[in-house]
């Protein structure tokens, strides 16, 4: 009995210490302290209730944790404990594990209500993850990359499927082929950008890039030739209103957001568009002709003459002169003989 009371009071004057050690901020001290008087006395509970908070205070949450379920085995009553173990166990993502030790707290006990509000919080935490892990799963059976680009920052679409992506940290905008396999470079610094970040673009392929370094907005038509727009402080956000014929862009640097009429763009692209589609529409008309071939019969296959005048070896009589005249023909011209 002496020796047993000797181990006690060893236990006891090393949590004392502790103690003090803790309140000289010692953190590091104090926690060996009260560890070593748990080394004495391995049932000493109010050794492990301050070695937890302690650790808990200074962010050892891992360490807290196991202090509290070995304090939870001595005293499992201690509700006070066992709601603090289940936050950490909250904050370590242990869901779970949290949702049952809240289980052990009575309802009406002096830690029922907040032990409730943990468990509800964790619930829906649950939930959470439950909706993250079915989007995940749909995610990759639909998900596939489709080309790499360094800091991308913006991304639009063109008519024909193309991936305008626009690189920040290297200020180029790639193009690349709707299956990913081929990427060129678009535009890049000769064309005047620096640091590209929002784009749009409207339904003739002009991009509109926020041109961030620079503090501007360029316009770069379908072939990549380049148009500054308008000048803004740090631009960062872009979008098109094609219908109002307007750009809208946000500017950081004045906290707010700048309007841009682009009609005469879209005007002269509209323009543009019908006269291609002439063009290929006159050539069509064109072919019926330029096809055209002239038949002779079998015996009269004499190619005709390319001079732009030629003279014929047939002659007729001048009822005005008796001097044969020759009949002059025009080039590519035909007549009966």
């Amino acid at each position: 009995m002496p020796a047993i009371a000797s181990i006690e009071d060893d236990a006891t004057v090393l949590y004392n210490k502790g103690i003090d050690l803790y309140e000289q901020d010692k953190i590091e001290q104090s926690i060996a302290t009260f560890k070593k008087a748990i080394s004495i006395n391995p049932e000493f509970y109010e050794a492990y209730y301050n070695l937890a908070r302690i650790q808990e205070s200074v962010g050892k949450y891992q360490d807290a944790i196991l202090s509290y379920e070995k304090l939870l085995q001595l005293e499992p009553t201690d509700y006070e404990s066992c709601l603090q173990l289940a936050n950490l166990l909250y904050k370590k993502g242990y869901l779970a594990k949290a949702q049952a030790c809240l289980a052990k707290i009575p309802i009406n006990s002096e830690f029922g209500t907040k032990a409730k509000t943990l468990s509800d919080k964790i619930s829906k935490r649950q939930a959470e993850i439950q909706e993250e892990t079915r989007v995940k799963a749909a995610q990759t059976l639909k998900t596939s990359i489709v080309g790499s680009v360094p800091a991308p920052s913006g991304l639009v679409v063109d008519s024909k499927g193309n991936m305008i992506v626009a690189s920040f940290s290297q200020s180029v905008i790639f193009k690349i082929s709707p299956d990913g396999m081929n990427k060129f470079v678009f535009a890049n610094k000769e064309k005047g950008l620096d640091g590209p970040i929002g784009i749009a673009i409207d339904s003739f392929d002009n991009i509109y890039v926020a041109n961030y370094n620079k503090g501007n907005v360029v316009c770069f038509d379908k072939k990549g030739n380049p148009n500054i727009l308008m000048y803004v402080k740090k631009p960062y956000c872009i979008n098109l209103d094609e219908k109002n014929a307007k750009i809208y862009v946000t500017e950081q640097q004045n906290n707010s957001v700048l309007s841009y009429d682009i009609s005469d763009i879209l005007k002269l692209s509209s323009i543009q568009k019908q006269e291609e589609i002439k063009i290929p529409e006159a050539k069509q008309k064109e072919t019926p002709e330029q096809k055209k071939v002239i038949t002779f019969p079998v015996t009269d296959r004499n190619p005709i003459g390319t001079p732009s005048i030629i003279e014929s070896n047939f002659t007729r009589s001048n009822p005005q002169s008796s001097v044969t005249a020759p009949i002059m023909v025009p080039a590519g011209s035909l007549f009966d003989y």
